[in-house]
């Protein structure tokens, strides 16, 4: 299994672009994945200059209903002519971030909800031979405290995000399984807790944010979630929300146990 990084808040190298979201490129089982597309077009320049044809990818699928992973979907859609959009059916709801000085709109595009590519349904989705996209993750624990500023649009009005349109990729091949989570706003403690329940092998590696930006004392809370992470027997791969200071914070706890993958990267497990 081959899982690369094509966009992130951070690059491995001035020879690849970085911008704030996410996406990654994924082989397994003779199948090729886009997970998320980024906040635009972007990842396709780093995509071309690690070689990788989006064309032949078989299907995409979208974490959340944010504009930093699915942004740069349409995009995918003028250099892939046929690859399904996987996606919840809340994620092209209307979703906003409250900053201290303004209320943003962070979700995604009308072109997008609008496209035929798109497929959305509701819970838990089985796509082919080892392939399974879940959701419903109803734990709160070690809930990022970062949450607290994301709200949704329920009957006209602004409420916090309940993130029922988050969705994580569980991979299976060579007697081992793979965690792929976007932003893990559900709480990465809870997503793989409940993967490990649907996972007929153990699961080795978990990728993906944490979504620590946002939180008043990072470090600490990025070190009371690393204590909990270490007692997993699985490497961690984090990026993008998890941010820079977020990883080294949980590094301090958790050493070559996690990792910090930056968009031009490769890990092949």
């Amino acid at each position: 299994m081959k899982i690369v990084s094509l966009m992130d808040n951070v690059a491995a190298s001035d020879a690849y672009v970085s911008r704030h979201g996410l996406s990654f490129y994924i082989e397994t089982e003779g199948r090729r994945i886009l997970f998320d597309a980024g906040p635009d077009e972007s990842f396709l320049e780093n995509a071309e200059k690690l070689g990788i044809d989006l064309s032949k990818v078989d299907f995409a699928v979208l974490s959340h209903g944010h504009y930093d992973h699915g942004g740069g979907l349409m995009a995918f859609c003028r250099v892939n002519d046929r690859a399904p959009i996987y996606m919840q059916a809340q994620a092209l709801d209307p979703y906003y971030a409250h900053d201290p000085d303004k209320i943003r709109y962070i979700g995604l595009s009308d072109e997008l909800r609008h496209s035929s590519r798109v497929r959305l349904y509701s819970g838990d989705v089985q796509l082919g031979n080892g392939i399974q996209l879940f959701s419903g993750v109803t734990e709160r624990k070690l809930y990022s405290p970062g949450n607290a500023a994301l709200f949704m649009e329920c009957g006209g009005e602004q409420v916090p995000d309940l993130f029922v349109h988050e969705q994580n990729l569980l991979l299976t091949e060579r007697g081992h399984s793979v965690l792929v989570a976007g932003c893990a706003h559900s709480g990465m403690v809870n997503i793989l807790g409940k993967a490990q329940t649907l996972a007929e092998t153990p699961i080795t590696h978990v990728f993906g944010g944490m979504h620590l930006k946002g939180t008043s004392d990072r470090k600490a809370f990025a070190r009371t979630l690393a204590g909990r992470l270490k007692q997993e027997n699985c490497v961690f791969y984090t990026c993008h929300c998890t941010s820079v200071e977020g990883y080294e914070a949980m590094a301090e706890v958790m050493g070559r146990q996690i990792h910090y993958l930056a968009a031009g990267e490769t890990v092949v497990c």
